[in-house]
């Protein structure tokens, strides 16, 4: 009755209007952008020959991550979930992933531990506006020749290279990145993809014990973006960074939880998620 296909051209109009139901403000744009990076990895849920359902994965080595997992309302409890959920495991380990992960909505929570995924910790997404803000610590706009150091920094919290995700977000002339580093080394960067009108801030890494420099960094990026509607994926645990966004007037939009399939990501950093779909 259900089956599962890779993820075409035609089916980026399909895969946006589905999730228009979450709200989730994806276009078809954003998958093609994603299935760039992992063209076997898109997948569509059929019933017979109609299209009901999605999901993306993006692989790392050996962490990957699942993302825009939906099935349309009529179709659910069906069972055709629980096939996306496993086609897209197991094409991720083969490949020789070890460690999955994804961000569900807290109600979702008993279906993903049904399948093997478990509770992590919880995020929140805020959103709001930039705002003028002023920094102290000396930061700097990112260039070509940083990208090494801020992907081996990305690496030391993520566990793997996302090598291939950050350096067309962050040589992108329309984003932004700044890091903070010293004459040898970055000890913190912060990106946003920045879309018409509207930006989404993330990934933001920092070493633990910088946590002023990891505000500074938020403040330069929200600075250069007075104009746009933000949003931010970040874990519930950085009141800090918390705290300063809703001093500034934003509000949380809803709260996630993250959870790993296999052995989860353990570090010791401030961080702020690329996004919901990739981690």
């Amino acid at each position: 009755m259900f089956h599962v296909k890779k993820m075409a051209s035609e089916d980026f109009e399909f895969a946006s209007q589905l999730t228009d139901m979450m709200n989730w403000d994806l276009i078809e744009e954003d998958f093609e952008f994603m299935r760039r990076f992992e063209p076997d990895g898109c997948f569509v849920l059929l019933c017979e020959s109609e299209r009901i359902g999605i999901a993306t994965t993006i692989s790392y080595g050996q962490v990957g991550w699942l993302g825009n997992v939906i099935v349309r309302e009529n179709h659910r409890r069906r069972g055709g979930g629980s096939l996306l959920v496993r086609h897209a495991v197991e094409y991720l380990t083969s490949k020789g992933v070890e460690t999955i992960g994804l961000y569900a909505y807290l109600e979702t929570i008993p279906f993903y531990v049904k399948h093997d995924f478990q509770y992590d910790s919880k995020f929140v997404v805020l959103k709001g506006r930039g705002f003028p803000a002023s920094t102290k610590a000396h930061l700097r706009e990112a260039e070509k020749a940083d990208l090494q150091q801020i992907v081996d920094l990305d690496h030391l919290y993520f566990g793997a290279s996302r090598r291939k995700l950050l350096e067309p977000i962050i040589l992108d002339p329309g984003n932004l990145c700044y890091v903070y580093s010293d004459d040898v080394r970055i000890f913190g960067f912060a990106a946003a993809k920045v879309y018409n009108g509207i930006a989404e801030i993330g990934p933001l890494v920092c070493r633990r014990g910088y946590d002023d420099v990891a505000i500074d960094l938020l403040k330069a990026i929200l600075n250069k973006l007075k104009d746009y509607e933000v949003s931010i994926c970040m874990p519930e645990k950085e009141s800090n960074i918390f705290n300063l966004l809703t001093r500034y007037g934003f509000q949380e939009d809803f709260q996630l939880a993250r959870m790993f399939y296999g052995r989860p990501i353990v570090n010791n950093f401030i961080y702020v998620a690329e996004s919901i779909e990739r981690g």
